[in-house]
């Protein structure tokens, strides 16, 4: 198995797509993030100023918000590691460069399983890069007093590097289920793009269900980085006004703020961040696994 891995890493190595799509990945990482910052800072800014904020003695201009610009830029760059995943093994089913892998292989079970293992680790990679762009970018375009905690930034971080390691292993097993590389794309992209965000919001709209939209694979994944920046704002919240002599907020109370920031940090419906996580992990497992017993048998001739 470790042998198949090294030949793996260096399949990947020996081609341009990994830094192809790792570039414009870091950029719109960066370009998202200072945008989204920048414009958090101005509303907050011109909030803070209007009387009616005043007269709540709510220093609104104290709490985190950029942990929202973090989130969602960490989502919207997630994209890209999904592609490679995507083009991984599907591209190699196009080409039929793949016969001669499965052939001198002990099996074709190590030799998915060591494809997998691969881009799992270069999911994080890109989750590495990415969380270097939007944390230059928060840097760049928000006020200080709006950045969260070292230990907070960190825990965005580390969600944001799991996500996408498990977008690059559901578009690792899409691309394995299709064998086409321009199926595949066209797929996962109208999905995470359209289907998935605008689906999400009608789901919310025409239904009761206000934690239906979590159980997809874009809610789940959104989840995972918005749900954990609602509850650090909640949380900053509820110590200021614990510090102000207020009282424990229900339980209703937190649901609801953590709804609507994660309305905003573009995950509505989402559950915890741990919940999300295993959800989408479920997703991204099934449809690998799903893509491996396509390709038990599949004709490689």
């Amino acid at each position: 198995m470790g042998a198949l891995i090294n030949a793996e890493f260096r399949k990947i190595l020996t081609t341009k797509l990994w830094w192809a799509l790792m570039i414009p990945a870091f950029l719109l990482a960066f370009g998202w993030a200072w945008g989204t910052s920048a414009l958090t800072t101005e509303l907050i800014s011109e909030l803070s100023d209007e009387p009616l904020i005043q007269d709540t003695n709510v220093p609104i201009d104290e709490f985190s918000w950029s942990v929202i610009a973090l989130s969602r830029s960490i989502n919207f760059a997630s994209i890209f590691p999904m592609i490679f995943g995507a083009l991984g093994l599907a591209s190699e089913l196009h080409r039929k460069t793949i016969t001669t892998t499965f052939l001198t292989a002990a099996s074709r079970t190590n030799v998915l399983g060591a494809k997998a293992i691969a881009y799992t680790l270069w999911g994080m990679v890109y989750g590495l890069v990415i969380g270097l762009g939007v944390s230059l970018g928060v840097l760049a375009g928000s006020d200080s007093n709006l950045l969260p905690e070292g230990g907070q930034w960190f825990i965005i971080l580390v969600a944001g590097v799991l996500m996408c390691a498990l977008w690059t292993l559901l578009g690792l097993g899409v691309g394995a289920l299709l064998g086409s590389p321009v199926g595949t794309l066209v797929l996962l992209l109208i999905y995470a793009l359209i289907v998935g965000p605008f689906g999400e919001v009608l789901l919310l709209a025409m239904t009761n269900a206000e934690y239906l939209p979590g159980f997809f694979p874009n809610g789940s994944a959104n989840g995972m980085t918005g749900s954990t920046a609602a509850a650090l704002l909640f949380d900053q919240v509820q110590t200021m006004v614990l510090d102000a002599g207020g009282g424990v907020a229900s339980q209703d109370d937190r649901d609801a703020f953590e709804q609507g920031v994660r309305v905003i940090a573009g995950a509505p419906g989402a559950f915890s961040p741990w919940v999300s996580g295993l959800v989408f992990a479920a997703w991204s497992l099934v449809l690998l696994g799903l893509g491996m017993l396509r390709n038990a048998n599949r004709d490689i001739t």
